[in-house]
């Protein structure tokens, strides 16, 4: 007897587990339960156009000698001069900052033998006025300049326009929005969301070797056109739909 009380103990246990267990993983799948808020999210963008008040002229000198020793000394000789003739039109010398020196063997025809050496050392002068710019590089010509990267044209504050072309790119992004939700049947709601792109500034315009120094040593100054720099903000705005 005690042999099938055991037996019918262990029966009701099992049972009692079997429909415990359906009970928890019931109460486990209910809790996620829920509704998804409607939004709209669109992408907002403005342009800004702004005519450049400063550039930057790279100038330098190139020079060449039988020994490394000779052709650094004589690049520093002109190189001298050069920066002398620009501060003396009345460029700042905060405004003048050496880019790179350099100095290396030039070879022959075959390559391995060398015949000399060059060196080059650059400067970048920062024009706060750009109609300047060509009779900046014509008088550093003449005092010697044979080397230029370019000019660089650029905003003196990166930052003008920003807030208002923030707004328009808002306004943009709330057309399309409003676009958006007249379609799907709603209206737009409060702002639940606004961040800030990052189209950031425009890179700052460059013009060429040929364009810094061509024409440099024509009786007339040399001709710059300064372009007009173009800005583009982004903003992702998300609303709710009612």
């Amino acid at each position: 007897m005690k042999r099938i009380g055991y037996i019918s103990a262990g029966v009701v246990l099992g049972t009692i587990v079997a429909l415990t267990l359906p009970s928890f993983a019931q109460d486990t799948g209910s809790t996620g339960s829920g509704t998804a808020d409607r939004t709209v999210t669109v992408n907002g963008t403005a342009t800004i156009k702004s005519k450049p008040d400063e550039a930057v002229v790279a100038l330098g000198v190139q020079t060449q000698a039988n020994t490394a020793q000779g052709a650094l000394s004589e690049n520093a000789t002109k190189m001298s001069a050069l920066i002398a003739s620009l501060m003396d039109k009345g460029i700042a010398k905060d405004d003048i900052a050496t880019s790179y020196v350099s100095i290396y063997p030039t070879y022959g025809n075959s390559g391995t033998a060398i015949t000399g050496y060059q060196a080059d050392n650059q400067v970048n002068v920062t024009l706060h006025d750009i109609s300047t710019v060509g009779e900046v590089i014509d008088d550093a010509v003449k005092a010697g300049a044979n080397l230029s990267n370019g000019i660089t044209f650029q905003l003196s504050d990166e930052n003008q326009g920003v807030n208002q072309a923030l707004s328009d790119a808002v306004d943009n992004a709330r057309s399309k929005a409003e676009a958006l939700a007249a379609a799907g049947g709603a209206q737009l709601g409060e702002v639940v969301s606004i961040q800030e792109g990052s189209s950031g500034s425009t890179p700052p315009v460059y013009y060429g070797r040929d364009a810094a120094m061509g024409g440099a040593v024509a009786d007339s100054p040399t001709p710059i056109q300064p372009p007009t720099l173009e800005t583009q903000v982004s903003v992702t705005v998300t609303w709710a739909l009612s």
